[in-house]
């Protein structure tokens, strides 16, 4: 009797570990759902602050580029705006340049006509003083008037050169 107590009771210990067993493996599949579950909730919140986050990074970079965008094209016009007065400076120099070596070369010649008429009046211009002091004075004045020319030239040479 013993032996059936023995068999009797190995059996019910084997049966109380099978169902434990399926009670375990019964329990692991429900807790394994609910752990897939909080994972793939975890990794969709994670993805989604990620999306946000690129987003207005992204978007802010965006809005950067469009202010830089900005104050280039400002900054463009006000160049080409410099450029053109620049130009207009720069021609309407040019101009007053010719304008005064035209006058300069009226004053030499007005001067070389002057030292021709000396010398062709020679000895008569010595005793007539009156018409020598005018002669002097007129040479006097075209000296002036080619020196002051010469200063006007250079200042817009100078002028040309900075530009």
């Amino acid at each position: 009797m013993n032996n059936t107590y023995y068999e009797l009771e190995s059996r019910l210990e084997s049966r109380q570990e099978r169902n434990s067993k399926q009670n375990t493996n019964t329990a692991n599949p429900s807790n394994r759902r609910i752990g897939i579950t909080v994972v793939v909730l975890l990794w969709i919140v994670a993805a989604a602050g990620a999306f946000f986050l690129a987003y207005y990074y992204i978007s802010d970079i965006q809005k950067q580029l469009t202010q830089i965008q900005l104050t280039n094209q400002a900054r463009t016009e006000e160049l080409n705006q410099q450029l053109t007065q620049l130009q207009t400076a720069l021609q309407s120099n040019a101009e007053q340049a010719e304008i005064l070596k035209q006058q300069f070369t009226a004053v030499e010649s007005d001067l070389q006509a002057v030292k021709e008429q000396l010398s062709l009046a020679g000895d008569s211009l010595s005793t007539s003083a009156e018409s020598k002091q005018l002669l002097s004075e007129r040479i006097t004045e075209l000296s002036k008037e080619l020196s002051e020319l010469r200063v006007s030239i250079k200042k817009l040479e100078e002028a040309a050169r900075v530009y």
